[in-house]
């Protein structure tokens, strides 16, 4: 069993995306509530202020850390988020930063990425309100799986589906993680609160028709991702309290 202790967190948004204001709200909410304490944000500008920035907070974390929460708010691609200037960056890249080897003072720590992204779908600028983007993934291998230990990572949707955002309430994931944290978090290890929220957004995706924002035609349902993809390797429960 692991209880949180001095948790550090670390959001990614790329705010172009209409309604990613609702998003970050709930998020910095839930670091609040949660024990993380002064998250580090990043506007998701471009790469290189990207990656100096997760390099830089992951360099002032001390041996007294008791776990790291990663949320991602981006366009994407299978294995890939794309930031506001169209820069693209492998997940893979980030995960890589906090494992064992780069960043001593988490080991043996739980580790917790949240990635609200599509992962693999050609899209176009008239599908606002999916958060892919307009390059084809067919040419890429499938993202590598964390090797680290204890890492946990929430994909929004499963491999070559879409993620969708509504512009007045932002994307159902996190409405939902708001939900669960807020009234289970006090007895639910962080695995199983997940699998809530997935519940959750079992029941409200069928209703399509209700994330859509101003008329703007979606693709057909089926491509639209309606189940979180839960990979983990964590070797402890993790509780948030």
């Amino acid at each position: 069993m692991y209880t949180i202790h001095s948790g550090k967190a670390f959001l990614l948004c790329d705010e172009t995306r209409e309604g990613s204001e609702h998003d970050v709200e709930i998020i910095e909410c839930l670091f609040q509530t949660n024990g993380f304490e002064n998250p580090t944000v990043s506007k998701a500008e471009n790469k290189e202020a990207v990656m100096t920035e997760f390099r830089r907070f992951r360099d002032q974390l001390t041996g007294d850390v008791g776990c790291l929460m990663v949320v991602i708010m981006c366009h994407g691609r299978l294995g890939h988020i794309s930031l506001s200037n169209g820069e693209e960056i492998q997940l893979e890249t980030i995960y890589q930063l906090f494992n064992n080897s780069q960043c001593p003072a988490l080991r043996e720590k739980p580790k917790l990425f949240v990635v609200q992204a599509c992962r693999g779908e050609k899209l176009h600028y008239e599908h606002p309100q999916i958060d892919g983007n307009i390059m084809n993934s067919c040419n890429f291998v499938r993202e590598l799986l964390p090797t680290e230990s204890d890492v946990m990572v929430v994909y929004a949707v499963c491999p070559d589906k879409l993620a969708i955002r509504h512009k007045d309430h932002g994307c159902p994931m996190f409405v939902k993680m708001s939900e669960v944290f807020e009234n289970e978090n006090t007895h639910l290890h962080i695995y199983e609160l997940f699998t809530q929220v997935n519940r959750r957004l079992d029941e409200i995706i069928p209703d399509f028709a209700g994330w859509e924002a101003d008329s703007t035609k979606l693709p057909e349902q089926g491509k639209i991702g309606n189940s979180l993809h839960i990979v983990s390797s964590l070797t402890k429960k993790w509780y948030l309290k």
